[in-house]
């Protein structure tokens, strides 16, 4: 694994991150693209595009546009870094240089007084921030919001975050979301009482305040890494060909790609990985590290553009060829609907079910469930990051015909006319993965599931025991 030494770059560099976006350097030229560039808005927004610029709605229709961000909300305690953030002891806070960002100490009206955060509450929403859980409608969601397991949260331009998981305690965790960022999560106590989480990141970037863990652990899928976490400061930064890069303030994150080799990001090293590549190891002083994010996503980005026909193939080629398999397991889990709806009311009227409970209906639904989630992690991330790619493709950017002999314009009139249809059937495999392990009881996939997690990548980390 090859190692090099970045050196200590001015203490300038520090307030660059101050008005940058998610790594992007402030100041310089945009991608052609707007909602994937690095350069800064007015906002100090992370990540953001071209002023004004739309993305792809949360149900990956027609575009939306960042509404008049309203700031509610502020994290409480201990926060983590915004993404591409100044790090390090006393570096200041993004919200300190730039009005209206996220970060320690931005405005906001704080939890009041003897009322804890619950898990998976929305501590700060700027923005056009979406919420979308199977079997309802996408909405808007706002400060004091819950994000239960499994629903996919997301942020357009301009727009940023912060989800708190049980906070203060032992594997809690504070969650920011950078714009134009779409990730869910799984998260519980085991018996032992030690907090055990697992979060998707389908695209975007995120900074993540893990507490110290006792026996439980923390894990963050991408799209070809799977991060393990024993209690720190970290940033995951991602562009949407799949390259990630893991930088760490304090502690130590354990990166291990499909392959299995390893790396390990603490203060004085990150982990990168090009798209399809083994992931690697640098040297770079705490002080240079917000310089180095800066630059590695500037350069990602720039690297993206030029390669954006051959990446927009794959991921056309991957969501063609899995969609199928998706669709037709999907149609096999809807007639499993009434033993699902009993599960629901029986859910939402607090009960709580004895493993010995629905020993046929779980029969019935495991195999059935299995098919769709193993579509379903394979359909998710190119979904995702075609959304992020049409926006590059909206201004000629990889525009062209794929090797099936389809233009790219073909493609995408084709994908956003069932992108909302193809967005609520994955909200609605995931709603019946949380109602099958509600009704399991305690043994949430059993021995058919947990047989079979290997073969999921890093969904099968949803099945596990």
């Amino acid at each position: 694994m090859k190692a090099r030494t970045i050196f200590p770059i001015a203490a300038l560099a520090g307030a660059i991150l101050l008005v940058s976006g998610c790594g992007g350097r402030s100041g310089t030229a945009a991608p052609a693209s707007p909602g994937v560039s690095g350069e800064a808005t007015a906002a100090g927004a992370p990540g953001a595009g071209t002023p004004g610029a739309a993305a792809p709605s949360p149900a990956g229709g027609a575009p939306v546009t960042a509404s008049p961000g309203s700031s509610t909300g502020a994290p409480s305690g201990s926060a983590a870094p915004s993404p591409g953030g100044a790090e390090g002891p006393g570096a200041p806070s993004p919200a300190a240089a730039v009005p209206g960002a996220v970060g320690p100490g931005a405005p906001g009206p704080a939890t009041p007084a003897g009322s804890p955060r619950r898990v998976g509450e929305i501590a700060y929403a700027e923005g056009t921030v979406t919420l979308h859980r199977g079997g309802e409608a996408p909405r808007a969601a706002d400060f004091g919001d819950l994000v239960e397991n499994f629903d996919v949260l997301q942020t357009g331009p301009k727009s940023r975050a912060t989800v708190e998981l049980d906070p203060g305690r032992p594997g809690g965790a504070e969650i920011r979301l950078a714009e134009n960022t779409a990730f869910y999560f799984e998260s519980a106590l085991t018996d032992d009482r030690a907090r055990k989480t697992i979060l998707q990141l389908l695209a975007g970037s995120v900074a993540v305040k893990v507490e110290k863990l006792a026996d439980g652990g923390f894990h963050v899928g991408t799209d070809g890494a799977v991060l393990g976490v024993r209690g720190t400061t970290f940033i995951v930064n991602t562009i949407p060909d799949g390259s990630l890069l893991v930088t760490c303030a304090e502690g130590r994150v354990e990166v291990t790609d499909d392959a299995g080799e390893r790396a390990y990001a603490q203060p004085g090293r990150v982990v990168s990985q090009k798209a399809g590549e083994p992931v690697r190891e640098d040297l770079v002083s705490l002080e240079g590290l917000a310089d180095f994010r800066v630059t590695w996503v500037d350069e990602s980005l720039a690297d993206l553009e030029s390669r954006a026909p051959r990446v927009l193939a794959g991921f056309a080629r991957r969501y063609t060829e899995t969609l199928p398999a998706f669709d037709a397991a999907f149609d096999a889990l809807k007639t499993k609907g009434p033993v699902l709806d009993a599960w629901s009311v029986a859910r939402e009227a607090g009960g709580e079910p004895k493993f010995t409970d629905w020993v046929p209906e779980k029969k019935a639904v495991a195999p059935v469930l299995f098919d769709c989630l193993a579509a379903l992690f394979k359909l998710e991330r190119p979904f995702y990051r075609l959304q992020e790619l049409s926006a590059y493709h909206d201004r000629g950017v990889g525009a062209g015909v794929l090797p099936d002999g389809r233009t790219t314009a073909d493609f995408y009139g084709t994908y956003r006319a069932r992108a909302a249809e193809v967005s609520e059937r994955m909200a609605y495999v995931r709603r019946a993965l949380l109602l099958f392990k509600y009704a399991s009881a305690g043994s949430p996939l059993g021995q058919f599931f947990g047989s079979k997690a290997d073969a999921l990548g890093s969904g099968g980390l949803f099945l596990e025991d």
